[in-house]
């Protein structure tokens, strides 16, 4: 099941009369629902609340990712943004009300990818199975950790590692069950393969 990231910028006033109070409204912008990493390719919905009502607002999004000159603009409450690039980028939500107070603020958003794997192999080396693989981090820096997991009736054994091999010390079981997830620095999972049985 995919899950649109949503995010939600909630505007509202201090006093619903505020057209007939000589003082200036107090308006207070919440975030709700923000995720920090979000896929590439994939759609990701902004939306913004004003009360009592946007008709005295003026306002507006702008994107613009980290190192770049390129920037996008918004006029809308709510739109849709696909990002194609991996990267850091900072959302802004800008408001100014009729009595020009200005309110702002940024959402500061990384765009990852999933890893790409291939070349899963088992080899028994001296009577005990070595695990290889090869996987490429999309990011581009390097940086992949992976979660390997053996289970069987008796017991299961988890462990996290930096390299792209493993080799058990000892043989495996008729029962044995291998799983391996491969995942970014920003926690973006890949399964290397469903499940290996024994060789």
């Amino acid at each position: 099941m995919l899950f649109l990231p949503f995010f939600f910028l909630f505007l509202i006033s201090c006093s619903d009369n505020f057209l007939y109070n000589e003082a200036k409204p107090h308006i207070y912008i919440d975030v709700l629902n923000r995720s920090d990493t979000v896929l590439v390719d994939k759609p990701v919905l902004f939306q913004a609340r004003i009360n009592p009502s946007p008709e005295d607002v003026d306002f507006f999004w702008l994107i613009e990712k980290e190192d770049s000159q390129n920037y996008q603009y918004s006029f809308r409450l709510q739109f849709e943004k696909t990002f194609n690039e991996n990267g850091f980028y900072r959302v802004k939500f800008y408001a100014k009300d009729l009595f020009y107070d200005e309110h702002e603020i940024n959402l500061f958003i990384r765009v990852s990818s999933t890893p790409i794997c291939d070349g899963l192999s088992i080899k028994i080396d001296q009577g005990s199975p070595l695990f290889e693989w090869n996987c490429t981090d999309t990011d581009g820096n390097g940086s992949l950790t992976y979660k390997f997991s053996l289970k069987n009736r008796q017991y299961t054994y988890d462990t996290i590692l930096t390299e792209n091999s493993l080799q058990l010390g000892y043989p495996l079981q008729k029962n044995d069950t291998i799983s391996l997830i491969a995942m970014n620095k920003y926690g973006i999972e890949t399964p290397l393969d469903s499940i290996w049985g024994v060789p």
